[in-house]
């Protein structure tokens, strides 16, 4: 599994990790049943705390993502068992899309249109 965080972004480290490794799962990067580092493993790898990695852990499956069972580690669960999205988790996406792109300083058509090619990806 390959994330990257970058502790001078104006995204918080936590937000920056959760948010790749939910991509990598909903686009099928990470494959069901696929086991992700352990926290130990990941905190060390990233130069971050474990508790913040417990914490991105424990999010994603608050959002049905993963599935944690201690000592056997963090798998990612089949799509038939994954909550669907809920409206609100995407106006909280694009919260954090606005409030990035107003930082970076784009327009709103530079943002809309970086959305635009995100999709086309998708």
């Amino acid at each position: 599994m390959i994330v990257h965080v970058d502790a001078d972004a104006p995204t918080p480290v936590f937000e920056q990790l959760r948010s790749q490794i939910e991509r990598l799962i909903v686009s099928g990067q990470l494959a069901s049943g696929a086991r992700l580092p352990t926290v130990r493993q990941l905190a060390t790898d990233l130069g971050l705390a474990r508790g913040t990695v417990n914490k991105v852990y424990e999010q994603l499956a608050r959002d049905g993502l993963v599935a944690t069972a201690g000592r056997h580690g963090t798998t990612v669960l089949p799509v038939a068992r994954r909550r669907a999205p809920a409206s609100a988790d995407v106006d909280a996406a694009a919260d954090t899309l606005a409030l990035v792109a107003r930082q970076l300083g784009l327009s709103d058509a530079a943002t809309h249109a970086a959305l635009e090619r995100a999709l086309g990806r998708w």
